[in-house]
């Protein structure tokens, strides 16, 4: 194998590094999903139940505890939770814009080496048709057709290598591109979803204090209005004591 790599020249030891480049990417993108990856739904739900007790130092410790982008963007969130809604919102989608870069690095690499691989295998194919046809006596016959098969068949093998190389790198930079999709999804959902939780539990505390508050006036009210009816009685017993 190494020999055959060898007879087909530099340009495929260049499909192997770019090859291998891409390689490391796709290793290096996988790790990165996997290590970020979290439950939306269960985070969600968790730090639902703890904002709408009230506990926004306990659902920001449990945030900054957790790994990845969607905990960075919910911190953001609840490190302002006395903002209005709008403001609120403009912090988690810029947060969530922030952590695009992150997800999406080094995705667009692997499009390069799935442009790149077939045209190097063309390259290398035209080369070495090139380089055959150049040598002394070619154009006049004087090659055997054995040696002008092996020719055509280690440029050919060129072409073939770039093209295989290209199939899995174009396939898993699908793959990646939409799990980094899916990703930002989840994260800006996760930002917005916790403004509106953080929003909607204030506003209940607001009305919860607000009826509170006009039951208790309702209560001192009645007690002036029983306090001033016994100052009534005495002047209607005078009237009676009069008559």
């Amino acid at each position: 194998m190494l020999d055959l790599i060898e007879s087909m020249g530099t340009v495929a030891w260049l499909m192997i590094i770019c090859a291998a480049s891409a390689l490391v990417v796709v290793a290096e993108r996988l790790f990165y999903f996997h290590r970020v990856n979290i439950n939306a739904e269960d985070f969600l739900r968790g730090l639902s139940s703890l904002l709408r007790s009230g506990q926004y130092n306990e659902a920001l410790h449990e945030v900054r505890l957790l790994p990845g982008p969607m905990a960075r963007v919910v911190e953001a969130v609840l490190s302002r939770p006395r903002l209005k809604r709008s403001e609120l919102r403009d912090i988690a989608l810029e947060a969530a814009e922030l952590e695009v870069f992150r997800v999406e690095r080094h995705v667009r690499s692997l499009l390069a080496s799935t442009t790149i691989l077939p045209l190097l295998g063309i390259l290398g194919t035209v080369l070495a048709l090139v380089e055959f046809y150049d040598q002394p006596g070619i154009t006049d016959g004087a090659a055997a057709m054995p040696e002008v098969a092996a020719t055509l068949s280690r440029a050919l093998m060129l072409s073939a290598m770039g093209i295989a190389l290209a199939i899995p790198c174009y396939l898993f930079y699908s793959y990646l591109v939409a799990r980094a999709r899916k990703t930002v999804n989840n994260i800006e959902r996760a930002g917005l979803e916790c403004v509106h939780i953080i929003c909607d539990a204030r506003e209940r505390d607001a009305e919860a204090a607000a009826a509170a508050s006009s039951r208790g006036g309702c209560r001192s009210g009645q007690c002036r209005m029983e306090a001033a009816a016994p100052a009534e009685q005495p002047a209607e017993t005078e009237k009676t004591e009069d008559a």
